[in-house]
């Protein structure tokens, strides 16, 4: 049985402290940001899905699809 998101706990973990920080990443965005800010937010959000498919394929596919 290969690990993943639903059946390790370790792997959970990890990546709901990816998707928190992700999360983070446009709380802290405003009407006031610039450009800039919310490309770099951009970004950011693509390397995270980046080490969350190191550590889940699956979970990963997801959250790309969902935009």
């Amino acid at each position: 049985m290969e690990k993943n998101y639903q059946n390790c706990k370790l792997i959970r973990l990890q990546v709901d402290t990816l998707l928190q920080e992700m999360a983070s990443l446009f709380t802290n965005l405003g009407i006031d940001s610039s450009p800039e800010e919310v490309k770099a937010a951009y970004e950011k959000e693509k390397e995270l899905i980046e080490r969350i498919a190191q550590l889940d394929e699956g979970k990963a596919d997801s959250l790309r699809s969902s935009y």
